[in-house]
């Protein structure tokens, strides 16, 4: 009887385990999940960390073992605050819920770790989750090496960037850059913890093989990561050896560094041309079409809309489009992101956003350099060189990895990528929080004042209990998003199986139920009406289904206004319920969103051409040409061809030709033929199976 006996310390214990063992399960989800800018296989993660900050409540009186560093923390809560704010009037709604999820995350983590990991013990396995992410990774890119580079982690799926191994990244640079980024850490639990010998040679064997595959990959943007990375950590543990070492060492160490730096100087001088040429191939280009100078001029376009409160969340979907610098190539992919988090801060953000997050950044590194350099009166213990602090690791880990994080987002976007966000809202717990055992001996002034009401003072209990109201929301908004994005992935794949069936049609009208704030949902939805109509179908039905797919559009319209391939396809069914002047408003309205866009200049150009405006067609045409995005050579050499064929029929009249057509006129030339066309207005359907994809664009349905 006495194992059923009430134990309130036991069982206190054993909820505090298992919120810590959910939130651990939520760092590792998140790792398998959040390794790309679309959120569809996220939900379920994000609903773990939600969860596990709910169930946190139950341990909101606990007796605090440490005092929150008070500025760090409200700037934090500051920035968040702000970030939310903004994201709620976003003019593009659907991806502002996106950032809106990760800033939520990322605040979870920051106060969750804070909660729940404040000893050495579960730091040391919250280590040991993200060495198991990396071996993961590692394993996945050797069995893409080996047997299929396509492959994927959900069935069904696979990578679209497959020329290089990704590991669970679908972008292969993404993938360098997670190793780069956290070879740092290995290195300071291998040369400072107080871990086991084995264990300590397994993380420096970790960080050695990360190392040779971000070198092996050939990433420039994740080269320059590793180094950024490795010389903080030398910095840092500079810092802590300086005070033991000998005048001699000193001495020896001075001559070495500045001998090394005129080597490096000399070299740098010699080779520049060849390294000018690398870093502009491998860096500024990424080995491709994308030139990231362009991609930042349009950022900084952005950005001067709105310098002080930026443009809104995710408004780069917007900006990236209508600032696109003409002389990107054309092929280049779509820049929805700036490609540099600090630039992107300032364009959606503004200048308040970038501020606040540089500060926080500024004020954690502080707290974290403090103890470093608190650590350095103490000497080695017995029998090791290196002081030996499972604490001291984990900061100059932290430091390190931010250092070199810092790095890699001037040349990427992956604080969008979820892992790489919550890993650094969890280092940056790690430095406010340093030791948090020696901070238990100083409490800070509020918890003196209200010790037996407040546990730990008023800004720890508000921080448990705003951990616990976005643990609430969070999971309430999981429990309805996992659900709608799981229909509409279902919709769609059905949908590219067999456009003229009928399995999509009720995961369609389970998202719209769910989310009706999807844009997405409601094109597809236009898009299946367009696909059941055949052509035995009665006049009265046709046209009842072509209203039905107008709505839906309309509707997408209202959500999203940008999405010019939605414009594509809702000016089509426009033009067949013979609404032309509203199809010919809604290209040029997209047009004013993209105006480079070669897409939508042929669709323009063919809506001419069908109501005999034989000049703004010819005009049209040859502005698709020389389009600088999404230019089909060969569809405007036809256009322009047919309209050769119209002048000739015009011309060998016996009669004079009727005059162009006016604004709203229809007025079709005898014997001329009209490109077909589709009713949907999408490009084809991929000619492979259904991909994993980082941002999710309609043009694929």
């Amino acid at each position: 009887m006495r194992f059923f006996a009430w134990n309130p310390f036991r069982m206190k214990v054993c909820w505090r385990v298992a919120v810590i063992v959910m939130f651990l399960a939520g760092i590792v989800l998140t790792g398998l999940g959040g390794t790309a800018a679309s959120m569809t296989f996220l939900w379920p993660a994000y609903g773990f960390l939600g969860l596990a900050a709910v169930l946190s409540i139950g341990l909101v009186f606990e007796k605090a073992s440490f005092a929150l560093p008070r500025w760090s923390v409200l700037v934090a809560l500051a920035l968040a605050g702000y970030l939310l704010a903004r994201a709620a009037h976003s003019p593009v709604a659907y991806f502002a819920r996106e950032d809106a999820g990760l800033f939520v995350a990322a605040f979870l983590v920051y106060g969750l770790f804070l909660h729940l990991l404040d000893s050495a013990k579960w730091r040391r396995c919250f280590v040991d989750v993200l060495a198991l992410l990396v071996l993961l990774n590692l394993g996945f890119a050797l069995v893409q090496k080996l047997h299929s580079p396509t492959l994927w982690l959900v069935p069904g799926y696979e990578r679209t960037i497959a020329s290089r191994a990704g590991g669970i990244f679908n972008h292969p640079d993404h993938f360098a850059g997670f190793l780069a980024m956290l070879m740092p850490l290995w290195l300071a639990t291998a040369a400072y913890s107080r871990r086991p010998p084995l264990v300590r040679c397994v993380m420096g064997a970790l960080g050695a093989l990360s190392a040779a595959v971000v070198l092996g990959t050939g990433c420039a943007t994740a080269i320059l990561t590793l180094i950024a990375g490795t010389g903080a950590f030398a910095v840092l543990s500079g810092v802590i050896l300086h005070r033991q070492a000998t005048p001699q060492v000193k001495r020896g160490i001075l001559l070495a560094s500045t001998g090394a730096a005129v080597v490096l100087a000399l070299s740098l001088a010699v080779a520049s041309g060849p390294i000018s040429r690398v870093l502009d191939r491998s860096l500024l280009s990424k080995g491709g079409d994308l030139a990231l100078p362009q991609v930042w001029k349009a950022g900084w376009e952005q950005a001067m809309e709105s310098p002080a409160l930026g443009t809104g969340s995710r408004t780069s979907y917007i900006y990236g489009r209508l600032h696109r610098s003409p002389s990107l190539d054309a092929a280049a992919e779509e820049p929805e992101f700036v490609h540099n988090e600090y630039l992107q801060m300032l364009a959606d953000y503004g200048l308040t956003g970038l501020g606040l997050l540089l500060l926080v950044l500024a004020l954690h590194a502080a707290g974290g350099f403090r103890f470093v350099r608190a650590y350095a009166n103490f000497g080695a213990p017995a029998g090791r060189r290196l002081p030996s602090s499972d604490h001291l690791a984990h900061v100059l880990g932290a430091m390190s990895s931010l250092g070199a994080l810092a790095l890699l987002a001037a040349f990427d976007f992956v604080l969008h990528l979820p892992i790489f966000a919550v890993v650094a809202a969890a280092f940056l717990a790690v430095l406010a929080a340093p030791d948090p055992m020696a901070a238990a001996l100083k409490p800070a002034t509020s918890a003196r004042r209200l010790p037996s009401i407040l546990p730990g003072g008023w800004l720890r209990f508000g921080q448990r209990s705003l951990v616990f109201g976005g643990g609430l929301a969070m999971s309430l908004l999981c429990a309805i998003l996992s659900q709608s994005e799981y229909h509409y992935e279902m919709a769609r794949r059905h949908f590219e199986e067999d456009r003229t069936g009928f399995q999509h049609l009720r995961h369609l009208h389970s998202v719209r139920a769910l989310d009706p704030k999807n844009p997405f949902a409601f094109t597809l939805s236009a898009h299946a009406q367009v696909a059941g109509i055949l052509p035995e179908m009665p006049g009265p039905a046709r046209r009842q289904a072509l209203e039905q797919a107008d709505a839906y559009f309309a509707r997408a319209r209202s959500l999203y206004p940008q999405d010019i391939f939605s414009a594509i396809g809702h000016a089509a069914v426009l033009e067949e319920l013979e609404r032309s002047d509203e199809a010919l408003e809604r290209l040029r309205e997209a047009r004013r969103y993209a105006p480079l866009y070669g897409n939508l200049m042929l669709a323009e150009a063919e809506c001419h051409l069908r109501h005999g405006r034989i000049l703004e067609a010819e005009h049209t045409f040859a502005e698709a040409m020389n389009a600088a995005a999404f230019r089909d050579t060969a569809a405007a050499q036809r256009g322009l061809m047919t309209v050769t064929e119209w002048k000739l029929i015009a011309g060998q009249r016996t009669t004079p030709a009727p005059p162009p057509a006016g604004p709203g006129e229809s007025r079709s030339l005898p014997g001329a033929k009209v490109v077909e066309r589709d009713l949907a207005g999408q490009a084809p359907p991929p000619a492979t199976g259904t991909e994993a994809t980082d941002e999710r664009e309609p043009a694929d349905l």
